[in-house]
């Protein structure tokens, strides 16, 4: 299990890596697909916020639980990542 340092570093690289992906479909889709392209990136940025406060988050407790609840948060945000790709790739062009 990677420590919280390295998976705050996961979470800013594959944001900055979607981000990158969001602006160049933005500089290449019709105009009437922008305002969906930017509601993509407001709902990324908001992952990355919770995210990071999540990982920030010390619990006062030690053990296994603690690992297993910053398992569950890399989890959760790697799904929620793959639904936001799902919704850029299936925008109309």
């Amino acid at each position: 299990m990677p420590n919280i340092r390295d998976l705050k570093k996961d979470v800013k690289y594959m944001v900055k890596h979607f981000l990158d992906e969001c602006y160049t479909q933005l500089a290449f889709s019709p105009h009437l697909n922008q305002e969906n392209v930017l509601d993509i990136i407001s709902d990324m940025m908001e992952l990355e916020h919770e995210v990071i406060s999540k990982l920030s988050h010390k619990s006062r407790t030690r053990g296994e639980k603690v690992t297993l609840d910053h398992q569950a948060i890399a989890n959760d945000f790697y799904n929620r990542v793959v639904e936001l790709t799902e919704r850029l790739n299936s925008l109309d062009y």
